[in-house]
């Protein structure tokens, strides 16, 4: 089974090619993001589209989802939540752009 199955977004990703313009919507599931200010059930739009400098960006890494910030300076990396080191962008595949949150409120 490839990295890219186990994934919890495998069966959307896989029914998207990539496209650039192409979105879906992730769920937050976990609290591990609140420092790059997400809040567990919050969703986020991602998109297919090229990196920019500072993106939000969710990649696969290693069998996991993760939700980094994108650096092109001076090398391209990504960022992940601390104390979790730095990635290059060779070591990932990328699930998309956070384009919005989407927070409900209740």
């Amino acid at each position: 089974m490839s990295e890219t199955r186990s994934h919890p977004l495998a069966q959307i990703i896989e029914e998207i090619p990539f496209q650039l313009g192409r979105s879906f919507i992730h769920q937050v599931d976990s609290d591990q993001w609140k420092e790059l200010g997400l809040q567990k059930k919050d969703q986020l739009l991602l998109e297919f589209r090229p990196l920019k400098d500072q993106d939000l960006a969710l990649i696969l890494h290693h069998g996991q989802g993760v939700l980094t910030r994108y650096r092109h300076s001076p090398t391209p990396r990504f960022l992940p939540p601390s104390p979790a080191p730095a990635i290059d962008h060779s070591d990932a595949v990328l699930q998309g752009v956070v384009v919005c949150l989407i927070r409900i409120m209740g």
